[in-house]
């Protein structure tokens, strides 16, 4: 049968409630009997040590000792053998046992209480006495005490009963103990449960395709952690969505135009609606072109992404590569009325990098600064050197508003939108300066100040 996951914990909390008060219990008991057991024998062997000093000192011996000890009852008038008769002698407590004793020996070892074996006034062997204790008195040893270490002696009546109510509390604390544990099982079982039962039903709507899911965060422990991990990762899977029904849509409409106005010119070609004129065979090349490019960047993207971008690292100096990409742009700028100037130091550390994949990021960032530049403005190509090599693209155009500014090397961010580069409307031309760059070791971001107000894409490269 399927046991469900709070039945699992109220059962396992129940037996570590069992396991714990079975220990507890069976610990308690024997130590409770042994404990019984060694308050015995202590009482008993410090009751014959003091008897024995308040007989010696009244006496000055041990002789008589057992029938004065074991008289229940003990008469004024009694007189140990061979000694003169005395006055002042307390009389003794009612009881006389003896229980966790096994004997009394004097100086000599001579038995003065009946022993195992050994009747009054026999010799003991020495190790009998070894873990004996001593009975003086002024300091000096009259007697040694053997004690019962192997508990042969049975508990009275009375102790009996003691252990009888000891274990009788102790089953009512197990039984306690164990409600308790229930009780509790269920209350944590149901507190624990409820986030996971959250996040169930999520993760069950989130199978089903409703991609928007977030799980309130209750704690601060692994299970709020797993639920802040499951809302970033719903919230990820959602971007992700709309990032792919953007592109679909992107790539739709940028690859349907191109080919509409190709198939338009061979149909009517071959209606005969038309001549293939020169003029009409350098459209069509145009448009295939620009084919072309969009699927050689959705190439290069995808060969960063799997780490099968041929990249060739070596030494360049920054200050040339950006002197070519002006000379190369400088007609381009003249023409749209732009200044493209540069800023460099007189010497600038050499970078490691690809020197065919950085003209490519410095013709994609160029392009684009001159397409949002008006006439008039100015496209500045800079270089700082410090901890690292930095590289700038800084113009004075259209700028990007602060809330498309965290997006705009993202995949397939519109264009129309923000600065989207070379690939079209697509999107795609930060986005492959950004996965370039990345590929080289480098960082690329961008800031601006906001519309209308100028951008500056900045690359940086540790030195060589």
């Amino acid at each position: 049968m399927r046991r469900s996951l709070k039945g699992k914990l109220i059962l396992s909390y129940l037996a570590v409630a069992l396991l714990t008060v079975l220990v507890v219990s069976v610990l308690v008991r024997l130590m409770s009997g042994q404990s019984l057991m060694n308050l015995v024998m202590e009482q008993q062997t410090t009751l014959l040590e003091e008897t024995a000093q308040t007989y010696y000192t009244t006496y000055g011996s041990l002789d008589g000792f057992f029938e004065y000890y074991i008289q229940s009852k003990p008469q004024p008038g009694f007189q140990p053998p061979n000694l003169p008769p005395q006055e002042n002698i307390n009389p003794l407590p009612e009881m006389r046992n003896l229980r966790g004793v096994n004997g009394l020996v004097d100086t000599q070892y001579r038995a003065l209480i009946p022993m195992f074996g050994y009747q009054i006034g026999e010799t003991v062997p020495t190790d009998m006495i070894r873990d004996a204790i001593p009975v003086k008195v002024d300091n000096q040893t009259i007697a040694w005490i053997i004690q019962d270490t192997q508990f042969q002696f049975k508990l009275s009546a009375e102790e009996q009963l003691f252990l009888q109510r000891t274990t009788l509390a102790i089953g009512l604390a197990a039984m306690a103990g164990v409600l308790v544990a229930v009780l509790m099982g269920f209350i944590l079982a149901g507190g624990l449960l409820k986030p996971i039962h959250r996040l169930t039903r999520a993760s069950q709507a989130l199978a089903g395709g409703e991609l928007q899911q977030q799980v309130p965060v209750t704690s601060r422990d692994e299970l709020g952690q797993l639920t802040a991990t499951f809302n970033q990762m719903s919230a990820d899977l959602t971007a992700a969505d709309q990032e792919r029904k953007r592109m679909t849509a992107d790539i739709t409409h940028d690859l349907s135009t191109p080919l509409q106005i190709i198939s338009g010119y061979i149909e009517m070609v071959e209606e005969g609606e038309v001549d293939l004129t020169a003029e009409r065979i350098e459209i069509i090349k145009t448009e295939i072109e620009h084919l072309r490019r969009l699927v050689g960047d959705l190439t290069t993207l995808a060969q960063v992404e799997t780490g099968g971008l041929d990249v060739q690292l070596q030494p360049i100096q920054p200050i040339g590569l950006l002197e070519r990409i002006q000379h190369a742009y400088q007609p381009i700028a003249a023409r749209q009325g732009v200044e493209l100037q540069l800023d460099v130091p007189g010497t600038s550390p050499s970078i490691l990098v690809d020197e065919g994949r950085m003209l490519q990021v410095m013709k994609n960032l160029v392009e684009n600064a001159l397409r949002y530049s008006p006439a008039g403005g100015k496209v500045t190509l800079r270089i700082q050197a410090g901890e690292l090599v930095s590289i700038g693209v800084i113009d004075n155009g259209a700028g990007i508003e602060a809330e498309d500014l965290p997006y705009v090397f993202d995949r397939f961010y519109r264009a129309d939108k923000t600065r989207g580069g070379n690939a079209g409307k697509m999107g795609l031309g930060l986005s492959i300066c950004r996965a370039l760059v990345m590929a080289q070791g480098g960082m690329i971001s961008a800031e601006s100040p906001g519309k209308n107000q100028g951008t500056t894409i900045i690359i940086t490269f540790p030195p060589v």
